[in-house]
C-alpha cells in the first residue's frame, strides 16, 4: 500500500454508526432479560437486541439492529417490564400496575404532568431472529429488520394498532399462543419543535382516536400501497374519513396497515390542531366551518362526548413553521386526487393543470420509502460493503430483483438496468483495494481479475467451478453496444455469464487507472463507491410505477427504528427518539 494513502473516516451518511457500531452494548436501569428467556431467544445477555450475519466464506460480522443510542451516548437498550393482565415487581419489589414504570417513564422523559396525556410509538421486534445469512435474511422478516408492527401508546397500558384489536389494545408483548417467544416492542417519542409536548400527545391522541374508529386493514401489507403519503392527500384523508366517504371504507386500495396508520396520524396530527380557525384554514373558510361542525358531531357520536373548548387543540403546525402556504397544503377531492395519480402514473404530471401535490417530504413529518430505499437499507444492513463484501453485496442487489419487480410492477431489464450501474461502481471500488496490492499490466493476465469474476460468477448462481471473465463472450453485442443495448438484446438470458461480464465493465475500462492509484484503503474505497452511487439511487427513488397494481410509496413498520437511529431522514422539525424496551414481566428480572 502507498505510505501517502490513509483511510479517512465514512461519513455516519454512508455508513450508519447505530447499526454498525464496534463497541460493546450497553443496559443500563434497575433490569435485565432472564437465563430463560435468553435461552429461548438464542442470545446471550450482552448481545441481545444484534444480529450476527454469516457470510458465504463461514466468516461472520454483527450489526446492533434493534438497539438505539441511549443517554449516555452508547447503543444498546433499556428495559422495563408490563403485565397486560396485573401487577409486576417494582425495582423496590413492590407490585405495581402493569404499565406505572414505562408512563413513569415517558412522563419524565416529555415533561410531563401526572394529567397530561401521553403518546407515544413503539415498533415490535423479533430477538430470536438474531442469526443468518444474506440469503436467509432476504426471505424473512430481516427485509424489515425483524420489526413486524407499528402502534402507539396512550400510557394507562393502552395501545392503539390497525388492525383495530391487534392484542387486544393491549401491550401484547408476551407473544402469540403456542409461540415460545415474546414479542418486545422498543417505545420511542415524537415531538414538533417549539410545540408543548403534552399539547402535541393531546393532538395526536384526539388524531389517533378518530383515524382509528374503524380503520380498515389490508388483506397483504407488504405490497398495500400508502396513498396518503403527501400532506395534501393526508388531509384529503382525514376530512372523507371523519365525513364518512364510502371509498375509505370500501376500496383497499386506501386501507391502512400498522405504519401507514401511524404516519398517516402523523402526517395528520402536527399539521391540524383541531380549532375552526385551523380548519377555516385548511379547508377554507366555509368548507372548514362545515368540516368542523361535522367533526364536532362525530366526535359526540363516537365518543360520547360534546367536542367542547377544553378538547380543542392550538399550536403552530409543522406545514407553517415550514414556510408553506394553505394554498400548496391544499387538501385534495377525490376527484382531484384521481386526476393527479393519473398524470402521476402516466408521466404527464408536467403538463398537469390540475391541483398537484406537494412532495412527500414537505409538510409532512417524514417521506415513506420507495422500493429503492427498502433494497438499500437492506442493503447497507445485512450486506454491507465494509463487512460482507463487493461481491455479497453485489449478489444481493441482484437477488431483490424479482420482490422489486413484484411490488412496483416494472421488468426485470427496467430493474437490471438501474441496479447495474450500483454494481459496476462496487466492483471498481473493491479492484481499488484489491487489484492494486498485486498489479497487473492489464486484467487479462491478472490473478485478482481471474479469481473476482469467478467468485462473482458462483454468487450469482453460475454452477462452473471457474469462470473467466476476460475471455471473449459468447455474445457479440456485448463487445459493440451500450449497457441499455446489451440488457435488451438478451432479455430472456440474462444469465450469470453475462451478469458477471457486465458487472466487471468499470474494472476493464479503468484498469490503467485502478493500477496507477495504488492501493486504496476500505473506507476510502467505500466512501468514494458511496458518493459515486448516489445519483444512481435518487433515480431509482425517482422511478414512478406506472402499474395501477405497482406499490410506489410505502411505509414499513421498522420506519420509525430507522429514523431514530438516523438509518432514514425526517423532517428536520420533528424529532423521534427510542427511550426504552417493554417485556413481558416474566422475561425480565432486577439486577442483582
Amino acid at each position: 500500500m502507498h505510505k501517502d494513502k490513509k483511510a479517512e473516516p465514512i461519513p455516519a451518511k454512508y455508513r450508519n454508526p447505530v447499526i454498525h457500531d464496534r463497541g460493546p452494548s450497553s443496559y443500563p436501569g434497575e433490569y435485565q432479560v432472564t437465563d430463560a428467556a435468553l435461552k429461548t431467544y438464542g442470545t446471550s445477555r450482552e448481545l441481545f437486541g444484534t444480529t450476527e450475519v454469516m457470510n458465504a466464506d463461514g466468516s461472520s460480522f454483527r450489526v446492533k439492529d434493534c438497539q438505539y443510542v441511549l443517554d449516555c451516548g452508547s447503543v444498546g437498550m433499556t428495559f422495563l417490564p408490563v403485565n397486560d393482565t396485573g401487577a409486576a415487581a417494582g425495582p423496590d419489589g413492590e407490585m405495581v400496575y402493569s404499565s406505572v414504570l414505562v408512563d413513569q417513564l415517558l412522563r419524565d422523559r416529555m415533561g410531563l404532568k401526572p394529567e397530561d396525556p401521553i403518546y407515544a410509538l413503539m415498533y415490535y421486534i423479533h430477538p430470536e431472529l438474531n442469526k443468518g445469512s444474506v440469503l436467509e435474511f432476504a426471505a424473512s422478516d430481516k427485509v424489515e429488520l425483524g420489526i413486524t408492527h407499528m402502534g402507539a401508546y396512550f400510557g394507562g397500558g393502552r395501545t392503539t394498532n390497525s388492525p383495530p384489536l391487534y392484542h387486544n389494545r393491549l401491550w401484547g408483548v408476551k407473544g402469540e399462543v403456542y409461540n415460545d417467544f415474546g414479542y418486545p416492542a422498543n417505545v420511542m417519542i415524537l415531538s414538533l419543535d417549539g410545540v408543548d409536548q403534552a399539547l402535541l400527545n393531546k393532538n395526536l391522541q384526539l388524531t389517533d382516536n378518530v383515524l382509528n374508529y374503524g380503520v380498515r386493514f389490508p388483506p397483504d401489507y407488504k405490497s398495500s400501497k400508502f396513498r396518503p403519503a403527501n400532506i395534501n392527500t393526508a388531509l384529503m384523508f382525514y376530512r372523507d374519513w371523519v365525513t364518512e366517504q364510502h371509498y375509505l371504507r370500501s376500496d383497499v386500495s386506501w386501507f391502512t396497515y400498522c405504519a401507514a396508520h401511524k404516519t398517516l396520524v402523523a402526517n395528520v396530527g402536527l399539521n391540524l390542531p383541531h380549532n375552526l380557525n385551523a380548519f377555516k384554514e385548511i379547508y377554507g373558510e366555509q368548507e372548514g366551518a362545515d368540516f368542523f361542525k361535522v367533526f364536532s358531531q362525530f366526535h359526540f357520536e363516537v365518543f360520547g362526548e360534546e367536542f367542547t373548548e377544553a378538547h380543542q387543540t392550538d399550536f403552530e403546525p409543522l406545514w407553517k413553521k415550514q414556510g408553506l402556504t394553505p394554498a400548496q397544503i391544499k387538501p385534495f377531492t377525490l376527484e382531484q386526487y384521481t386526476a393527479w395519480d393519473n398524470a402521476l402514473m402516466s408521466g404527464t404530471l408536467d403538463s398537469f393543470t390540475g391541483l398537484k401535490a406537494l412532495a412527500p417530504d414537505m409538510g409532512t413529518p417524514w417521506a415513506p420509502q420507495m422500493t429503492a430505499d427498502v433494497i438499500y437499507d437492506f442493503v447497507q444492513l445485512y450486506a454491507d460493503f465494509v463487512d460482507a463484501g463487493a461481491i455479497a453485496m453485489s449478489a444481493t442487489v441482484f437477488g431483490f430483483a424479482a420482490p422489486a419487480i413484484q411490488r412496483t410492477g416494472i421488468s426485470k431489464i427496467e430493474y437490471l438496468f438501474g441496479a447495474m450501474p450500483i454494481v459496476q461502481h462496487a466492483m471498481e471500488a473493491h479492484a481499488r483495494i484489491y487489484a492494486a496490492a498485486k498489479p497487473a499490466k492489464s486484467y487479462e493476465c491478472s490473478d485478482y481479475y481471474k479469481a473476482t469474476s469467478t467468485e462473482l460468477y458462483l454468487a450469482l448462481g453460475g454452477k462452473d467451478k471457474e469462470f473467466d471473465a476476460a475471455a471473449k463472450p459468447q455474445h457479440a453485442a456485448l463487445q459493440h453496444h451500450g449497457l441499455m443495448d446489451i440488457i435488451k438484446s438478451l432479455i430472456g438470458d440474462l444469465v450469470p455469464e453475462v451478469l458477471t461480464w457486465l458487472s466487471l465493465m468499470r474494472v476493464r475500462d479503468n484498469w490503467e487507472s485502478i493500477m496507477a492509484g495504488g492501493q486504496v484503503p476500505m473506507d476510502t474505497a467505500y466512501t468514494q463507491f458511496m458518493e459515486a452511487v448516489q445519483g444512481e439511487f435518487q433515480k431509482a427513488r425517482d422511478m414512478v410505477v406506472s402499474d395501477p397494481e405497482g406499490v410506489q410509496f410505502y411505509t414499513p413498520p421498522a420506519i420509525g427504528h430507522m429514523m431514530a437511529i438516523g438509518m432514514y431522514p425526517h423532517n428536520s422539525l420533528v424529532s423521534l427518539k427510542s427511550v426504552v424496551t417493554v417485556m413481558n414481566y416474566t422475561e425480565l428480572e432486577k439486577k442483582t
